[in-house]
């Protein structure tokens, strides 16, 4: 009886030991990856006018030592033709299917035009990026009346899952005043509107104020 409880005994501590290595095995079975490191030649923003060519300044890819440039996926356009800011991403993956990207934003203003690209500042922050586009009829559409106040400085990181830009037709009267069209729909039920405002030509400004009191100057 005494033999066969020793040889159980012994049993055991073999498993033990075969279960312990094999434990160890999979602890060292690990791989090393490098992912993608794209690098934006140009930088990550760029400033144009109407009217110019774009060219891609390029860019540079490497997965550890190895160039893998020709991997470089580039996703979104730039329209020289109209002013506004425009993304670019550059994606690519690596050997062992992990991918990486960075993007670049384009901006193209007019400078002989209220429909252009600008950024605007508030007494609150400065730098949302604001678009006013020419509807070809005598009106234009700023894409953001409140001026990035709540995508930009009140709730960042919550589009596009809710919409905070309130797009807003404005007219451009002959002596360069502002007036209220009408407003899109928007995420808060009440939107405010455009109380008063006015285009400088000379110094490519457009400065307004809104119903509810926030005052926004939009430089290009």
């Amino acid at each position: 009886m005494k033999k066969i409880y020793l040889f159980g005994l012994a049993l055991c501590i073999g498993s033990l030991g075969l279960t312990s290595c094999n434990k160890d095995e999979q602890l060292t079975d690990s791989r090393v990856t490098h992912f993608a490191n794209i690098e934006l030649l140009g930088g990550d923003f760029i400033e144009l006018n109407v009217g110019d060519t774009w060219t891609d300044p390029g860019f540079i890819a490497k997965e550890g030592e190895e160039d893998i440039t020709s991997k470089v996926v580039v996703t979104g356009s730039v329209d020289t033709s109209k002013g506004g800011f425009y993304e670019l991403t550059y994606s690519a993956a690596n050997k062992d299917n992990f991918s990486a990207s960075a993007s670049r934003t384009v901006m193209v203003k007019n400078p002989n035009s209220i429909a252009s690209a600008y950024f605007a500042k508030t007494g609150y922050y400065t730098g949302a990026p604001v678009t006013i586009t020419d509807n070809g009829d005598g009106t234009y559409e700023i894409d953001d009346l409140m001026a990035g106040y709540y995508f930009f400085y009140r709730y960042p990181g919550y589009e596009p899952s809710y919409d905070f830009h309130l797009e807003t037709v404005i007219k451009l009267n002959a002596d360069n005043s502002l007036s209220h069209i009408s407003s899109g729909s928007w995420y808060f039920s009440s939107a405010p509107t455009l109380a008063s405002g006015s285009y400088d030509p000379i110094a490519g400004t457009v400065s307004y104020k809104t119903s509810n009191g926030l005052t926004v100057l939009l430089t290009k």
